[in-house]
């Protein structure tokens, strides 16, 4: 059944403004990382970020160009005025990236675990890098030469995409299809892998991490602590908490974006070709606006989660290379004993924790309140007084 005139007009110009807006959201990304804080490329995350905004701009462009693409005279396509070589060419890039950007966003959650598990020294698993890049790319541009070589990237929706021409022709057997072969396969493999990439592999990457951590933190509260190791176990409860945050945000903006689309394209392979218009315009104004959800999200982790671990106090400068005078001595038995017996609220505000960014110093003090192999006698030796530690103070 074809779609009524509102719904064509839907189709053709509902999703046009948030496409916009979404053309904006991630060419400020970009220039955030290129030109504003470049140095923060140094780390995995930002980077892959980056390429993901590389491959938004022009899905969101698609959306922006939506029927003017289709060729001139398609019925039922308000605004068509292209050609077949302008309706390939969207259909080309709306398939193939369509596929790529997710791979990236699922691969954040990837490069978060990997983070963990290695401390965040990135040297460790900086290798996984060139494979999510060869992924995101290269299979998608496979699966869409398929479909360009077999004539399968015609009018479908809102402007072109993985469909057989005229529309309908594989519903009615009166109709001969003038273009578009059988790839039947292809399609169940790009409905498959979106399915996979959107409801399988990010959960289950960020679960895991998720009831780790919380396993560790489990093992320090059957442990007495004091001192540093109490502020490590304060520490430990509060990253649980912003795994917990973050992986809501990560999760719940990725599929509030993607699930209308991966329905509509669910029930059309389902019921032979049958479209939901109706949904189909809410899909594809939702979707548009991904480049703005992800460029929210990006800055939110970052507001959720920078590390901004201010340590805890040191003993003065006067108790190392220098006499020391009677306030030194006191203000360094002061700090140890708030070492000991309390964590300051101005140390908990600073416990803030990126699961995707994670640490890009690895001498920080961070490092010390996360890491269950680090040895807290250390620090709490620092904290002591020259005279405790056998020092002389002459």
């Amino acid at each position: 059944m074809p779609p009524t005139i509102a719904q064509q007009r839907g189709l053709a110009y509902a999703p046009i403004s948030f496409a916009v807006v979404s053309l904006f959201s991630s060419s400020y990304v970009i220039y955030y990382l290129l030109y504003k804080e470049r140095q923060k490329l140094h780390r995995l995350y930002h980077r892959l970020v980056l390429a993901m905004n590389f491959a938004l701009l022009p899905v969101t462009f698609t959306y922006a160009w939506s029927t003017f693409a289709v060729p001139e005279g398609t019925p039922n396509y308000v605004g068509a005025s292209g050609t077949i070589n302008t309706c390939t060419a969207q259909g080309f890039i709306s398939v193939m990236l369509n596929m790529t950007v997710p791979t990236y966003y699922v691969s954040l959650s990837l490069q978060a675990f990997m983070g963990m598990k290695h401390k965040f020294q990135e040297e460790n698993y900086q290798w996984i890098e060139k494979f999510i890049h060869l992924i995101a790319w290269c299979v998608p541009a496979a699966l869409a030469s398929i479909l360009l070589f077999t004539d399968n990237l015609n009018p479908s929706g809102s402007g072109c995409h993985m469909a057989k021409a005229p529309q309908g022709c594989e519903l009615d057997p009166d109709v001969p299809c003038e273009r578009g072969g059988d790839v039947d396969m292809v399609e169940y493999i790009v409905g498959l892998g979106l399915a996979f990439l959107s409801f399988v592999f990010p959960p289950s990457i960020i679960i895991s991490m998720y009831c780790w951590r919380k396993k560790l933190r489990n093992k320090m509260d059957m442990k007495r602590s004091t001192g540093m190791q109490q502020l490590r176990e304060y520490a430990q409860k509060e990253m649980v908490q912003q795994i917990a945050i973050q992986i809501c945000l990560y999760l719940f903006s990725f599929w509030f974006t993607s699930v209308p689309t991966i329905i509509v394209f669910a029930y059309t392979i389902l019921n032979d070709g049958k479209i939901l218009y109706d949904l189909l315009v809410f899909a594809n104004c939702v979707f548009a606006l991904q480049g703005f959800v992800m460029a929210m999200v990006y800055f939110t982790l970052q507001r959720l989660g920078t590390p901004k671990v201010e340590g805890l106090p040191t003993r003065t400068s006067g108790l190392r290379g220098n006499h020391p005078t009677v306030q030194s001595i006191r203000t360094s038995a002061m700090n140890k004993a708030m070492t000991d017996f309390e964590v300051t609220e101005d140390l908990k505000e600073s416990l803030n924790f990126n699961i995707f960014d994670g640490v890009p110093d690895e001498d920080s003090p961070w490092a010390k309140y996360f890491d269950e192999d680090h040895d807290c006698s250390d620090d709490e030796d620092e904290h002591k007084p020259d005279a405790e530690r056998g020092e002389s103070i002459e």
